[in-house]
């Protein structure tokens, strides 16, 4: 029988086939385009507290915009003059009753105020110039310095300096994603050595500038290189994860262009959330016992509800970046699927945002309330660092061990949710049913490209820190590390390090503990000494690099994550087939090979099973003993070329290579 024959035989015969059976799990190889389930009760009340804490922050910020009756004066070029905005008028000038003197104890007296604050002002001095506090023989003892309250109001005196930074953090981190799909092992590599040349250059900046030898980053650039020297294979490992989502988007670039547009949408909310924290200092009332001015008090609750509301729309949009990962990566694993978009992964984000929106809030409010809670603890047991303390250090590995299972379930649970089609808790469940024998295997996986990626982009997003720390002393005249002694400098250097590598944590403690910092620093009179401007300003330095880096991290983190989502979405997939005993051997090099690698028994790759068989022989076999006739040829199968017949000059003895299937890979008949 001629060649062309016999591989049309294969293809066609279907009465020689056995049924497959349906996996216990519910998951069959592609994902749910159509007909996906109703939602059940708790998807929609996740969903209704999606909206409603995003129309929350939304409205409430723009209440706190409107409720401006603070500026900053404008400095001319000489510093002699401030002028006010419009609509403003200069409190130590205008808002003072004749033959009084402002408040020397109060740093906002210099600002600029609205009418209304400026009346509120004149009557405070009006009730107070005849009470018993001798408010004219105040002298402040600041030899004429001044510092801001709190790192939002130094962000306003220093406008430029987020301003510089967080875009070049964005155009550094779009052509550090687009670079990882091609160069992964160059780029890691490039990556630590720019960290490491970024500390020696820092040292030398110090030494050469200002005269001080801050020898400490030097030994920080000898542990990394160090690191390398005897992680030299394991890095090289996790190149070689890494490249499997590499692989994956190259062959999808609508995966990368959405999550482009998930980064642009969390960088706009990072946006806003910052000019909101930043004008919520700029809401006054007066302080009736010394005439000074204070937040509002509904401003600092606000503060505490935004930092809450921060920490778990981090996850949020992480989880909205998995959806959209899960559903463009599933169509280039399984593609063909009935139903399929053009653009699956902008699918992806239609539901994320609408019908998986419930799943997405359920993780991330159960896994950012968890890790809180766990910080939390740990920050309070004790004064020694965990690794220091027996105790603390067993909890942290079980807290962190625990985490890491919650954190990777609830990954697969928004995949699952993405594949199946179904309600919050079906999808949990079926999801947990398909990986949980493949739970140790996933760990690794998992774990190695996340150790590899977040080692990068932390130690990138630590220098960015360290320069803005830098940048911020230059700009308010005071240095704070180069003061230092090396006594000091390094345990601050190692809490600052430590600080940013739990960026959420960290930017939400500054939102909520900036004003209570002013009061240590300063007491609730304002600063009117020397030495009370002097370590208002180290805060301000110190909070404000704290707050930079912290958001550098989290931003390249995000972005990192882009990869380790992809990563969980082909082992998905990988766990899909082995369960069903398929295999796609346009996958052997790419995937098979690399995932084998981290199983216990490498034999449960598919396509080394001997009971496998292709994806296409199970795609055309009954499902859960259907009938024969319910059973379909694929499009793309041989039958349908040529008027139905092969073409003998297109196949070989072994491995005939079938037409190419929609979104560019030819199937491969083994």
């Amino acid at each position: 029988m001629a060649i062309a024959e016999l591989n049309k035989q294969r293809i066609s015969n279907k009465n020689d086939m056995e049924p497959v059976s349906e996996p216990s799990h519910g998951f069959a190889p592609g994902v749910k385009w159509r007909n996906r389930s109703a939602l059940g009760p708790l998807d929609w009340i996740c969903i209704a507290l999606f909206w409603v804490c995003i129309l929350a922050q939304l409205i409430a910020g723009f209440v706190i915009i409107a409720s401006r009756n603070y500026a900053f004066p404008y400095v001319e070029s000489q510093g002699s003059n401030a002028v006010c905005p419009s609509g403003f008028v200069l409190a130590a000038e205008k808002c003072k009753l004749q033959g009084s003197r402002v408040n020397p104890f109060d740093p906002n007296a210099l600002g600029c105020v609205d009418s209304k604050l400026c009346d509120d002002l004149l009557r405070c001095h009006a009730s107070l110039r005849d009470s018993s506090l001798p408010f004219a023989f105040l002298q402040a003892e600041t030899g004429g310095e001044k510092a801001a309250n709190n790192l939002w109001e130094a962000f306003g005196d220093y406008w430029y300096i987020p301003t510089v930074i967080f875009p070049s953090m964005v155009v550094l981190g779009v052509l550090w994603l687009l670079a990882m799909q091609y160069l992964v092992k160059p780029l890691v590599w490039t990556t630590i050595t720019a960290g490491v040349a970024f500390l020696i250059g820092m040292w030398a900046y110090w030494y050469f500038v200002h005269e001080v030898n801050n020898w400490m980053l030097l030994v920080g650039a000898g542990i990394i290189v160090l690191a390398c020297i005897f992680l030299f294979g394991s890095i090289n490992r996790a190149c070689k994860v890494i490249s499997v989502a590499a692989y994956g988007l190259r062959k999808t670039p609508w995966v990368i262009i959405t999550s482009l547009m998930v980064k642009v949408i969390y960088v706009l909310y990072v946006v806003l959330w910052t000019i909101f924290m930043i004008r919520s200092a700029q809401a006054k009332s007066v302080k009736m016992s010394n005439c000074t001015l204070e937040d509002e008090k509904w401003i600092q609750v606000a503060r505490i509800i935004y930092g809450l509301l921060f920490w778990i729309f981090t996850y949020v949009f992480l989880n909205v970046k998995t959806v959209v990962c899960a559903a463009g990566i599933g169509a280039w694993y399984f593609p063909g699927g009935d139903g399929e978009p053009t653009i699956p992964a902008l699918r992806g984000l239609q539901w994320a945002f609408t019908t998986s929106s419930g799943a997405v809030m359920f993780a991330a409010t159960i896994v950012g309330i968890t890790r809180f809670i766990i910080n939390r603890i740990n920050s309070a047991c004790g004064c020694l660092p965990w690794y220091l303390s027996p105790i603390s250090c067993i909890f942290q590995c079980f807290a962190s061990c625990c985490l890491g299972v919650l954190e990777m379930f609830s990954k697969f649970m928004l995949i699952g949710q993405v594949f199946s089609g179904k309600g919050l808790c079906g999808a949990g469940r079926k999801s947990f049913d398909l990986v949980k024998d493949r739970l140790g295997t996933a760990f690794i996986t998992d774990g190695v490209g996340h150790s590899m990626l977040s080692i990068c982009t932390y130690v990138f997003s630590l220098g960015i820190g360290i320069a803005a720390w830098v940048w911020l002393d230059e700009a308010q005249n005071y240095q704070t590390l180069t003061e230092l002694g090396w006594y000091l400098l390094i345990p601050v250097l190692l809490l600052f390090a430590a600080f940013i590598s739990w960026p959420v944590l960290t930017i939400v403690l500054i939102s909520w503990l900036a004003p209570t910092f002013h009061v240590w620093a300063c007491g609730r009179d304002g600063c009117n000494t020397v030495n009370e401007v002097h370590a208002q300003l180290a805060i301000n330095s110190v909070t404000g690099a704290l707050f930079i880096g912290s958001v550098c991290y989290s931003f390249f983190h995000f972005l990192a994550d882009v990869m380790l989502s992809c990563i969980d979405t082909v082992f998905f997939c990988f766990a899909i087939e082995a369960d069903a005993d398929v295999y796609q051997g346009r996958f052997e090099h790419s995937v098979y090979m690399v995932l084998k690698e981290d199983m216990t028994d490498g034999r449960e790759a598919p396509i080394y099973k001997g009971n496998a068989r292709p994806l296409e022989e199970y795609e055309m076999a009954p499902v859960g003993g259907a009938t024969q006739q319910s059973a379909t040829v694929p499009a793309y199968s041989p039958e349908f070329t040529h008027g139905g017949r092969a073409d003998p000059t297109a196949q070989a003895t072994i491995g005939y290579q079938g037409p190419v299937r929609p979104g560019g890979d030819r199937i491969s008949y083994v």
